[in-house]
């Protein structure tokens, strides 16, 4: 299990850190539809979300690395 952090709206819908079975998982989309069926709760919001991995944006083609330290999913965000 690697640990994923979910970061500002996301947050209130799932709790700021939780753990993701990425073993099977090749590509950042495969973690991103992982990610989904373990978190029902923010799949409609996954596809507006960057993933980071090991502190690394990714995009969902890329291939997943040997060793995943830390997932973060972080929503588009707006301010001024």
């Amino acid at each position: 299990m690697t640990t994923i952090k979910f970061f500002a709206y996301l947050t209130e819908k799932v709790s700021p850190e939780g753990k993701v079975n990425a073993s099977h998982c090749r590509t950042v989309g495969d973690l991103r539809d992982r990610i989904s069926s373990e978190f029902p709760e923010i799949a409609s919001d996954l596809y507006r979300c960057m993933i980071a991995i090991n502190m690394e944006f990714k995009q969902d083609t890329d291939e997943l690395p040997e060793t995943i330290d830390e997932i973060a999913v972080i929503p588009p965000v707006s301010g001024g």
